[in-house]
């Protein structure tokens, strides 16, 4: 369900009605095979057809007055939207084709300033363009931080004007992260997608691979591809219009939909730290190929020993796997046997050795999951293999190719609100998912010459914002106390002394009874924080389902406010449609709002109605009576597996379509807690990270951040000021912790060389 009402707009002619009008939808470009030549003048026709008829909004600027002229205009309304052409993903690495700049204006005019067209015949740079010095001298006066900047996925542009036109802006609002804290749920979050739901009404709007697949805009001739690129400013600065009254806590429009808080998240928190992004995503991490190569050699090595440990194995098979061949002439068996062929290993495990069946949805499924229930060295064997394999493609032979050749730094994209909580994600590559427990792979990324890589992890973030949101006195008390949670946890459920449920003695050997009972207590907790059910956590802890109910039980009787949250949270998901954090941000879950079961006619209408009645006053399509749907819902409440499914079998001879929801409300309501305390630990860390990125003294020392891995930071400074930014670092991110938590906050902090490299004492 779409989160905004359309609101129409008199008087104004917008880019949907001017498509409408067009009633024209791009057909497929030509193939490589048809030569540039041909795609270019498939691309002229095409666009030419879209937006033909705009070219009285599209203003082509191909001079410094022009331009200056129209950034006089834009420094005078105070505000404008931005948007670049590129020759590829890196803003570094890729150069800027041209821009489009859009400010209010009474005829509407959105410019595009072609920078860097090339000639598809010559392959040289077109005449009747300005250069990046002429551009970076003509928007100067944008950097004035009082100059409103509208973007949409702010921080490339924010990189490829910084890095191709020497300009710092900075964004003042971002269409995209709006439409994520607006509705994580949207199905699309492309500008385009967004405008037409939103602004739209007429034709589609025309993504950029609809019309030129397979050519780099730069090839495309200025005098077509302006009248694409200069619309993309014009729609973004619509979407922010449209926008911005649902995030201006004092408009009716906000206080009406109750967005207020989420007003407060935008403003405070995603927005400012945009530009924190933009300058990790620049800086980049030093990355030591010498020691990569050490490890390429070293894990190489190790791979080759676990696959011939596989076809050891399988020698033990080999009669069986000859008696299969020879009785099944036309197998898909290859000599040996492919361990990378779900297929081969199918017929081995279940035809060959005759493996029972341990996953009924995959029956014949040789999946990790599948392989661990398997109690067979081959299995294990192969396991071993695999994710030796996994993580020598990712990472050992993978990450140098990911350096940029200018810098040979790894440069990864942050996506800010990557998780639909609010969490961060990375790609290109993934610095997140790194593994942690392989030392050796993190010890790749190092500090760069002079400097130290410095870190600060949250301890127990989210075990103490769950103490802190469930509000269980006894959890407080034990954070102001300066104890361990989870052995604070496992003294009250186990009736041990606390003493007793540490990990560790007074004289620093190992309490095996304490550390397992603090273990469970942790299991738990994080299970609960996660929306595990009692068949996980009972996986988790390797005991039966009864002991992890006891467990549970024994815990939720000593706090039993952590029980009220679990509650709460469920019921406020199930009234409202979403659950909060600390700080107001909103995670929809919908799914909780909806019946078990709904029921509706297979064909529209009962199967005694007559479909060839045309009457124009007869409803479209028929509720099934009361009576019915309750006899079914009658039934369902009380079935399971088989028995349900024979309930639905009843229901589709008489033709009624029963749609079970029960799934999608299982999956919403483990979500409750999760998303209340993972998305207030990204609320915490974000704003961590705004305080650190943004403090003056530690630019003063030099200091850099590099990577946000979820409760940690991690950044460099030079070696000479590695004592004051650690303890700096500690000190920001428990100040950004102390804008919602009454109990106190830890920060571990580490100076290294490399990351998870050895400690150093500064």
């Amino acid at each position: 369900m779409a989160l905004f009402e359309v609101p129409t707009r008199p008087g104004r002619e917008t880019d949907a009605d001017i498509a409408k009008k067009l009633k024209t939808k791009p057909k497929q470009v030509a193939t490589r095979s048809t030569g540039v030549v041909g795609q270019i003048q498939n691309i002229r026709s095409l666009v030419l057809k879209v937006f033909g008829g705009k070219e009285q909004y599209c203003k082509l600027i191909q001079t410094e007055e022009e331009l200056k002229d129209y950034v006089e205009l834009i420094c005078k309304n105070g505000i404008f939207a931005v948007d670049t052409e590129t020759t590829g993903l890196d803003p570094i690495q890729d150069k800027i084709v041209g821009f489009s700049l859009y400010t209010p204006n009474e005829e509407q005019i959105r410019v595009y300033v072609p920078v860097n067209h090339t000639s598809y015949v010559t392959q040289e740079r077109v005449d009747n363009q300005l250069t990046e010095e002429q551009c970076r001298e003509c928007i100067k006066p944008l950097e004035d931080s009082s100059i409103k900047c509208v973007m949409f996925n702010a921080d490339f542009d924010i990189r490829v004007i910084r890095n191709q036109l020497g300009i710092y802006l900075t964004c003042w609002f971002d269409g995209y992260l709006a439409a994520r804290l607006l509705n994580e749920n949207e199905p699309s979050n492309k500008l385009k997608k967004l405008h037409q739901k939103y602004l739209g009404g007429g034709e589609e709007e025309y993504a950029y691979d609809e019309l030129f697949k397979d050519v780099q805009f730069n090839l495309v001739p200025i005098n077509v591809g302006y009248l694409y690129a200069a619309n993309d400013a014009f729609l973004t600065y619509e979407l922010y219009e449209y926008q911005e009254k649902y995030l201006d806590a004092q408009n009716d429009y906000c206080k009406k939909k109750g967005l207020q808080d989420v007003a407060w998240v935008f403003w405070n928190i995603e927005m400012p730290c945009v530009s924190v992004v933009a300058d990790m995503e620049d800086t980049g991490i030093a990355f030591d190929f010498e020691y990569n190569d050490t490890l390429k050699e070293k894990y190489h090595k190790l791979l080759d020993e676990k696959k011939q440990e596989c076809y050891n194995i399988l020698e033990e098979y080999q009669p069986q796997i000859d008696e299969y061949q020879k009785n099944h002439m036309d197998s898909k068996l290859s000599n040996p046997i492919n361990l990378g062929s779900p297929t081969q290993l199918a017929i081995l495990l279940y035809d060959i050795l005759n493996v029972k069946q341990v996953d009924k949805k995959s029956p014949r499924g040789t999946g990790e999951k599948i392989l661990a229930q398997i109690d067979l060295p081959l299995c294990k064997a192969i396991l071993d293999y695999r994710g030796l394999d996994k993580l020598v493609g990712t990472y050992i032979d993978k990450m140098p190719e990911c350096a940029n050749s200018k810098d040979k730094r790894i440069h990864c994209k942050f996506n800010q609100y990557g998780a639909d909580t609010g969490r961060f994600s990375s790609s290109d590559p993934n610095l997140q998912n790194i593994p942690s427990k392989n030392h050796d792979i993190r010890k790749t990324f190092k500090a760069t010459d002079g400097y130290y890589l410095v870190s600060g992890d949250y301890s127990a973030q989210e075990p103490r914002l769950t103490a802190q949101m469930c509000g269980d006195e006894s959890m407080l008390q034990a954070y102001r106390e300066g104890k361990d949670l989870y052995a604070h946890i496992a003294s009250i459920a186990f009736n041990k002394p606390y003493e007793e449920c540490l990990e560790f003695r007074p004289d620093g050997s190992t309490n095996k009874e304490g550390k397992e009972r603090r273990s469970s207590a942790k299991t738990l907790l994080l299970g609960i924080t996660y929306g595990r059910g009692i068949d996980s956590i009972a996986e988790q802890l390797h005991c039966t389902k009864q002991k992890a109910q006891a467990i549970k039980d024994s815990v939720f009787k000593g706090f039993p406010k952590l029980a009220e949250f679990e509650q709460e949270s469920k019921e406020m998901a199930e009234e409202l449609g979403y659950v909060t954090t600390l700080w107001g941000r909103k995670r929809r879950l919908p799914d909780l709002q909806l019946p078990d079961y709904d029921f509706k006619w297979k064909d529209g209408a009962p199967p005694d109605d007559d479909l060839l009645d045309f009457d124009d006053e007869a409803p479209t399509e028929y509720a099934v009576p009361d009576e019915i749907c309750d006899n079914y819902w009658s039934k369902l409440q009380r079935a399971f597996g088989e028995r349900k499914r024979k309930i639905f079998e009843e229901a589709n001879a008489e033709g009624v379509w029963i749609i079970d929801n029960t799934q999608k409300i299982a999956q919403a309501e483990r979500q409750c807690v999760n998303a209340r305390i993972q998305g207030g630990a990204s609320d915490m860390s974000k704003l961590a990270m705004i305080l650190v990125g943004n403090d003056k003294r530690m630019k003063e020392l030099g200091f850099r951040l590099l990577i946000p891995i979820h409760d940690e930071l991690l950044g460099e400074c030079p070696k000479d000021n590695a004592k004051e930014c650690s303890q700096r670092l500690a000190d920001l991110m428990i100040q950004a912790a102390s804008t919602k938590l009454t109990i106190p906050s830890k920060v571990d902090t580490v100076v290294a060389e490399r990351w998870y490299g050895e400690e150093i004492e500064v």
